[in-house]
């Protein structure tokens, strides 16, 4: 029987290393646009693609560095970020807009300096098309007989001018089926799902078994380290593990999240092995082939510790971020050391299209239980600074009235502020990034401040004019990577925390509050006092 070529499951496309502490590479997901295609297309380009063993040789190097007499603490000087991008981003606008910008960044911020501690930055990039030009002829073949029949009845009913409105309304349902295909939301979706979530849990998995082989090499030549070993100890530390995601990609990184916590399995892992010693770096088996809020809340697996999470402007459901049953990540959000939520209420793509999309598909009896998590703000008059509100001043704007989330239909009985930081950037303004000016009058996210119902009407109005007509710089929904203080707040959180990076970020430094109010920025502080 002819067997499929094997691919690997995951691929580096890109990698750079500066220096000895800091790398940063672009790691694939292998699954492939359409279901049909044996392996990711936009892949098969004669380009170079980068071996595991760089990743192992840069980390191996700095533990072997850093090792001392017995290994003590080795993994808490590493750190893991991982950076999962969002609906409607193939790989190409990927490379161009996200990974090169960020490569240069990541030059200029570590040239001719020396660091303590080992960052891995990964950008992790799952199976995602363009809206509407990357398969606007698919459509026509793989429509379903039964739509071409009631299509051609609809004509015919047309044509003959016998029962046209049923025509129209045949006709509407058709190509309302039709548009949704070619905006891709829901085959984005089912891709995230099935490929985008399972691929990254196998990623953060293989650099657990990397890490493990390098503490079981390093420990054969010291004697203290192999009694680490024996007693099972979390000696050797643990390496901070962190995600940053956008869009749709929050709902990949919040789902890989609750399945990373049940399956660090050893016996699973040893399975794993068999099949390749690259894991999913390797080749997969052949179809015929089978093969048998306390710190210990934020351990993952025996390496790993879970630290931050930042999310931008999440196209999952508000209940996230609710107490009570509806909320379905509350055990995986609730697992890190910092969350922080950087949300915009004029976020046109969530507000219109993504709850419009998720109205046939999401178990909402409320146009208010519908909306998104980016769409979070603050429900009374706007302030800026370091703010603190509870759910009484929280919540999602409407045109005729503000609902927080201490109100139905959500009912919070406790303030969601104790687990989550949120950034409310609304009225968000900021230089471009690589811009030259100093100024930064420039709004990043929405046309103009709103604080009544009356007035956010034409702000959704005239911000969705300027963000899909394109006149303007103006992004509502991915607004927070084009200026430069809120794109390096994203990353100096997710790199450092909030500590650090509030006395030592670059982009901040000090008057933390102040850059806040200059920015028109809401920063609502996390009282984090969990059960």
């Amino acid at each position: 029987m002819n067997q499929r070529e094997s691919k690997p499951q995951l691929v580096i496309r890109k990698y750079n290393r500066h220096g000895t502490t800091f790398a940063h590479c672009l790691i694939c997901s292998t699954a492939p646009i359409n279901a049909e295609s044996h392996y990711r297309e936009d892949l098969t380009k004669e380009e170079p693609l980068y071996q595991i063993d760089d990743i192992k040789s840069v980390l191996r190097n700095f533990i072997r560095e850093k090792w001392g007499e017995s290994g003590k603490d080795v993994l808490n000087k590493i750190s893991i970020v991982l950076d999962i991008h969002g609906f409607n981003v193939p790989l190409n606008n990927l490379e161009k807009n996200t990974y090169e910008p960020l490569a240069k960044k990541f030059e200029a911020d570590v040239s001719g300096k020396t660091f303590k501690d080992f960052v891995l930055f990964i950008n992790f990039s799952w199976p995602s098309e363009q809206v509407i030009t990357s398969q606007w002829l698919e459509w026509i073949k793989a429509m379903p007989i039964v739509l071409w029949i009631l299509m051609g009845i609809s004509i015919a009913l047309l044509l003959s001018n016998t029962l046209s409105s049923l025509a129209l309304i045949l006709m509407g349902m058709l190509l309302l089926l039709i548009f949704l295909r070619l905006v891709v939301y829901f085959r984005d979706r089912d891709r995230g799902t099935n490929y985008g979530v399972f691929d990254a849990v196998d990623l953060v998995r293989w650099l657990q078994v990397i890490l493990e082989e390098i503490i079981l090499e390093e420990s054969a030549n010291s004697e203290q380290a192999k009694e680490h070993l024996k007693s099972g100890s979390d000696s050797f530390g643990r390496a901070n593990l962190s995600f940053i995601a956008h869009s749709m990609g929050c709902f990949v990184a919040t789902n890989s999240i609750r399945i990373l916590s049940d399956v660090f399995d050893s016996s699973a892992i040893e399975r794993w092995k068999k099949i390749s010693p690259d894991g999913p770096f390797g080749e997969t088996a052949k179809p015929t082939e089978s093969l048998e809020k306390d710190e210990e809340m934020q351990n993952l697996g025996t390496l790993f510790r879970l630290k931050t999470l930042v999310i931008a402007s999440p196209d999952i459901p508000i209940w996230a971020i609710t107490t009570g049953r509806s909320n379905f990540l509350k055990s995986c959000l609730r697992r890190f050391k910092e969350a922080y939520l950087f949300s915009n209420d004029a976020d046109l793509v969530l507000r219109l299209a993504s709850t419009a999309a998720n109205f046939f598909m999401f178990p909402s009896a409320s146009r208010a239980g519908g909306y998104r998590l980016g769409n979070l703000t603050i429900t009374k008059k706007r302030e800026y600074g370091v703010l603190s509100y509870g759910n009484n001043a929280i919540g999602i704007r409407g045109l005729t009235n503000n609902i927080p989330l201490k109100d139905k239909p959500f009912d919070c009985e406790v303030d969601i502020s104790k687990s989550f930081t949120i950034i409310d950037c609304t009225d968000y303004k900021d230089k471009l990034v690589g811009s030259d000016s100093s100024a930064f009058s420039s709004r990043r996210l929405s046309a103009f401040t709103a604080n009544n119902s009356f007035a956010t009407f034409f702000n959704y109005i005239f911000t969705a004019f300027k963000h899909f007509s394109g006149i303007s710089k103006l992004d509502s929904h991915g607004g927070y990577f084009k200026g430069e203080f809120c794109r390096d707040l994203i990353y100096s959180l997710a790199l450092y925390g909030k500590e650090k990076s509030q006395k030592k970020s670059q982009i901040i430094e000090e008057n933390w509050e102040q850059k806040f109010k200059d920015h028109q920025m809401a920063w609502i502080e996390a009282n984090d006092d969990r059960d």
